[in-house]
C-alpha cells in the first residue's frame, strides 16, 4: 500500500509543475488564506476520486465464480451492485461483487468484508475523528467542527453515533478483563509475571451528571505510577481512568477488572490515595486488603475553613487556629485534631461543622498518618484523580444545557476515559456496532 501512495505521490509530483506552466488564466491571489482554502477543497475532492479510484482496483476487472461463505458451502457471484462510503474524503461510490449462499441464502461482499467496509456508514477513520471531537464538545459544536477543519458534513446524530461506537468499545473491553480477571489461568498467570509493579496507586471519585429523569452520581477510578521531579516531588505517570454510572456494588468489579489488568493485586506496594467516602474504603477492602489507605490531604483539609468561620469571628485569631491544626494534621496528630475541633462544637446547630470534622477524623484515623507516608515516599493528595473527574464530568458531561441518557452519559464517560488515558488506539472496531448514518 505505501508503495501505491508513493507512486501516485510521485506522479502528481512530477506532472504539477507542467499543469501549472500550461494554465494561461489567471494565477495570481488575493492572500495566502484564499491559496490555502483553495488547495485544501481541490485535496478534499482529489483524496476522493483517489479512493473511488483506488477501490476499483480492488475490485478487480473480472470476479471469481464462486467464494465460500462462512456457513461453509460456495456462494455464486450475480452481480456487481453499488455501494456507498462516508470517508474521510466524503462520500464515494464505488460497485464490488456480490455472491449468494445457495444453501443459506446469505449475500455476501468479498471487497467489503476484507476492507472493514459497511456500505453507507461511516468508516473506521470517520468514527475515530468524529468521535474525539464529539467527546470534546457538544455533538452540533463537533458537527461544525468537523466540516470545517476536514470538509466532511456529518449531522449531530452521527457524530453521538460515533462516540457511543467508541464508548462500547471500551465496554466490551471492560467486560473482556472483567472475564479475564474470573480465570484461574488468567490469575495464576499473573503470579508467575516477573516485572511487577514497584509502587501502584489507585483513587477512585464520584461527580453528579444530569441524566433524563435528574441528577446521578456517575463514578470514575484512576490508576497511575510516579516519577520525581528534579525539585523531588512525584508527579503522576501512566494515568489510566475508567468511569460508569453503576451502584457501588456493580461499580466495584469494575475496579478489580481494571486493577487486575495493571496487576495491582501483585504490586510490590498498592496505595489508594481518595476522600472519606464510604463506598470508595469497602470497594478497596474488598478487593485489595494489602493496599495503604490514605484520605487524600486536601480533602482532609477542607473540613477546617467551615469549622473556623463560624467558631471565629476575628480572621487573625481564625486563620492562627486553622494553621496550628492543619501543621496537627500534616503530622498525623490526629487525636490532637480531633480534640482542636471538639473544642468548638456548637451543639446549638444540627449541621454543625465541628462535629463533621470530628466524625470524618474519627473514621478516618488511620487514613491520615500524614508524617509515615510522606516518610515512605508516598503521594498523599488525589488530583491526578480530580483531573479526571474535571476532565469527564465537568468538561463534557456538565456542559452547558446537557442532558443524557443513560448510555449516552456511560458511553461518552468512557469513550473520554480511554482517550485521556491514551488507550484510543486500542479502541479496535466492533462492526456489529456501526449504525446507520443520519
Amino acid at each position: 500500500m505505501t508503495d501505491f501512495i508513493t507512486h501516485i505521490q510521485a506522479g502528481l509530483e512530477e506532472a504539477l509543475p507542467e499543469i501549472i506552466r500550461q494554465y494561461n488564466g489567471e494565477k495570481s491571489a488575493g492572500s495566502l488564506s484564499e491559496m490555502e482554502q483553495a488547495i485544501k477543497h481541490m485535496s478534499h475532492r482529489l483524496g476522493n476520486e483517489i479512493m473511488r479510484q483506488w477501490l476499483k482496483e480492488q475490485a478487480g476487472e473480472y470476479p471469481a465464480d464462486e467464494h465460500r461463505c462462512g456457513c461453509g458451502k460456495p456462494a455464486r457471484y450475480v452481480r456487481r451492485r453499488s455501494g456507498v462510503i462516508i470517508s474521510l474524503q466524503g462520500r464515494v461510490d464505488y460497485r464490488r461483487a456480490y455472491y449468494l449462499c445457495e444453501h443459506c441464502q446469505q449475500g455476501h461482499y468479498p471487497l467489503d468484508d476484507r476492507l472493514g467496509i459497511k456500505s453507507g456508514e461511516m468508516s473506521e477513520e470517520v468514527i475515530r475523528q468524529a468521535a474525539l471531537l464529539g467527546i470534546e464538545d457538544a455533538f452540533e459544536t463537533s458537527s461544525q467542527k468537523l466540516a470545517e477543519l476536514t470538509l466532511l458534513e456529518l449531522s449531530p446524530n452521527s457524530i453521538r453515533k460515533a462516540s457511543l461506537v467508541m464508548g462500547e468499545r471500551v465496554h466490551q473491553q471492560e467486560q473482556a478483563q472483567f472475564a479475564r480477571s474470573q480465570r484461574l489461568d488468567s490469575q495464576l498467570e499473573q503470579r508467575r509475571v516477573s516485572a511487577k509493579p514497584e509502587r501502584l496507586y489507585g483513587s477512585m471519585d464520584g461527580f453528579m451528571v444530569c441524566l433524563e429523569d435528574g441528577w446521578h452520581e456517575m463514578k470514575a477510578g484512576a490508576w497511575w505510577t510516579t516519577s520525581t521531579r528534579k525539585d523531588g516531588t512525584l508527579k503522576a505517570q501512566h494515568l489510566a481512568y475508567y468511569a460508569d454510572l453503576l451502584a457501588a456494588e456493580d461499580f466495584s468489579d469494575l475496579v478489580w477488572a481494571t486493577g487486575f489488568e495493571r496487576l495491582a493485586d501483585q504490586a510490590k506496594e498498592l496505595v489508594f490515595v481518595a476522600d472519606g467516602a464510604d463506598w470508595i474504603w469497602r470497594i478497596v477492602e474488598r478487593h485489595f486488603p494489602q493496599a495503604v489507605q490514605i484520605v487524600d490531604w486536601y480533602h482532609a483539609c477542607q473540613y477546617l475553613a467551615p469549622l473556623a468561620l463560624l467558631a471565629f469571628s476575628d480572621p487573625d485569631e481564625r486563620q492562627r487556629w486553622m494553621h496550628a491544626v492543619k501543621d496537627l494534621l500534616w503530622e498525623g496528630r490526629i487525636d490532637e485534631v480531633i480534640d482542636a475541633c471538639s473544642q468548638q462544637t456548637n451543639s446549638a446547630r444540627p449541621d454543625d461543622p465541628a462535629r463533621k470534622a470530628v466524625t470524618y477524623y474519627t473514621n478516618n484515623r488511620q487514613r491520615m498518618d500524614y508524617a509515615a507516608f510522606r516518610a515512605q515516599g508516598y503521594m498523599i493528595g488525589s488530583g491526578s484523580m480530580e483531573s479526571g473527574c474535571k476532565q469527564i464530568g465537568f468538561e463534557r458531561l456538565k456542559i452547558a444545557g446537557a442532558r443524557w441518557s443513560v448510555d449516552g452519559a456511560r458511553k461518552v464517560a468512557k469513550a473520554r476515559a480511554a482517550f485521556l488515558s491514551k488507550q484510543w488506539h486500542t479502541l479496535t472496531p466492533d462492526w456489529s456496532a456501526l449504525s446507520q448514518v443520519a
